[in-house]
């Protein structure tokens, strides 16, 4: 029964991609790339989205040595609603991603199916950096996030998704 929780994780960041990939699908290209109102285009938010997923993605198919520098979890994972909670609350707080995090105008010189490659790119490879990981190990070691502090990796994965889901909901109706 090791693997139920993982494979719960990686169908739900494979269905948060397809469903970000379907609204673009049917996107112009002026569409996708278009700022409404100062806010981000589509594109910029799938880069965000590519940006903020590629470092977990990176730090799990790693060597696990890497994650001794953050320490180890004290208690038990939270769950996927409390951490899209969390998460919720800490909009709140601050509204805006950081520099490292933020798409880049020489990101953004690239056309449509580039930008959505990348973004499903990193998905699946975040979803296939999940192989190999143990329960224990999704709920022990940890990974700092920029605002929400110190996440297991569980929480972390559950992090993406709901992160994905809130830039969805946001998405300009066009």
């Amino acid at each position: 029964m090791m693997e139920s929780t993982q494979i719960d994780i990686k169908s739900q960041l494979l269905a948060d991609c397809q469903e970000f990939v379907a609204v673009t699908d049917k996107l112009s290209e002026d569409q996708f790339k278009r700022q409404v109102d100062g806010k981000w285009s589509v594109a910029e938010v799938m880069q965000h989205l590519y940006l903020s997923a590629r470092p977990v993605a990176r730090l799990m198919a790693g060597p696990r040595e890497v994650f001794s520098q953050w320490g180890q979890a004290e208690m038990p994972s939270r769950s996927y609603e409390t951490i899209a909670a969390i998460y919720q609350k800490a909009l709140t707080l601050r509204r805006q991603a950081p520099p490292s995090m933020s798409p880049r105008p020489e990101d953004m010189q690239v056309e449509k199916p580039v930008i959505i490659d990348r973004f499903s790119g990193i998905y699946q490879a975040l979803t296939e950096a999940t192989n190999g990981w143990s329960d224990d190990d999704l709920d022990l070691l940890l990974i700092p996030h920029p605002l929400l502090g110190y996440l297991t990796v569980r929480e972390m994965l559950y992090f993406t998704s709901t992160h994905t889901q809130h830039h969805l909901r946001l998405l300009p109706k066009l």
